[in-house]
């Protein structure tokens, strides 16, 4: 295959054509495992049913390529797919290469994998799915998903080594600094929301977040106990229930995209880490 071939239309052409308009619906929720809203419910799920320290690894997983992708975009500049005969589903102005959904579902599910998690062919299966969605939905041409593929496995590979010195780090830091951390990240992230994809809600989670983790550290200290099944699911239900609430809800009271988009993932992201752990503490679901 020539470098050419690697950003011709024809491969998204005949992939559209293969599957047909029937086929929308599921990549569009495909393509949900490798960004924003995939990441806040694997970490959601981590976080209530085994506690802080693997949430936060893939957290810090994501935020490494993200860096890392937004500095390739910034010295790279690949037109988006635009031939009449593909249907793009969504317009954005970013470079093209690389994938980021792609690089992000590499990094995310092969760390659930490596975490023991997740089945490794689960795990290729969700990548190539992601990297299919992305030609399917006319966002990406072939190279792209290729290059994020493979600076997800590069990443995938580094991250692990460096993620036990970060953690100990982190575990000997005052509220304080946790604060001023917390409160920094969403400053850095405003200037950019609205020149990336999903920037907006990673600008609102950074907020809900930035909120949200000081005062669990300080009056939560949530740390999962041992219960039932039962209770385990009792809990993951009322989790999710309420979260799929905050997001439907803002969506339907809100028209504005951009404001929608924050309000949603900041209540979502302060549900996830702060008031869904103290209820959790409260109903005795908390070793603490």
């Amino acid at each position: 295959m020539t470098i050419e071939a690697l950003w011709s239309p024809e491969p998204i052409i005949y992939i559209q054509r293969f599957f047909g308009k029937s086929w929308d619906w599921f990549f569009q929720t495909i393509t949900q495992l490798g960004e924003v809203t995939g990441i806040a419910i694997v970490f959601a799920l981590l976080f209530w049913l085994l506690g802080r320290h693997q949430a936060w690894c893939l957290v810090g997983a994501v935020v490494v390529i993200t860096a890392v992708n937004m500095l390739i975009w910034s010295a790279v500049d690949i037109p988006r797919p635009d031939h009449p005969e593909i249907k793009v589903y969504r317009e954005v102005s970013l470079s093209s290469f690389p994938s980021g959904h792609t690089g992000t579902a590499t990094i995310l599910w092969g760390m659930l994998t490596k975490l023991g998690h997740v089945q490794l062919v689960i795990s290729v299966i969700v990548i190539i799915l992601v990297m299919l969605s992305r030609l399917y939905l006319g966002a990406h041409y072939i190279g792209d998903v290729i290059g994020g593929l493979i600076i997800g496995l590069i990443l995938l590979q580094i991250y692990p080594r460096i993620w036990g010195v970060v953690w100990q780090w982190f575990n000997g830091r005052t509220f304080k600094i946790f604060l001023v951390l917390g409160l920094s990240i969403p400053i850095v992230v405003f200037p950019f929301a609205d020149s990336f994809p999903e920037g907006w809600e990673v600008f609102g989670a950074a907020t809900g977040a930035a909120i949200g983790v000081p005062l669990e550290l300080w009056y939560v200290q949530y740390s999962p106990a041992k219960i039932s099944t039962q209770k385990q699911i009792f809990k993951l239900v009322m989790g999710l229930g309420v979260l799929a609430v905050i997001i439907f809800t803002s969506h339907f009271l809100i028209e504005n995209e951009a404001l929608h988009d924050t309000i949603s993932f900041s209540l979502g992201a302060f549900w996830i880490l702060f008031l869904a752990p103290m209820l959790f503490k409260r109903a005795g679901f908390s070793r603490n």
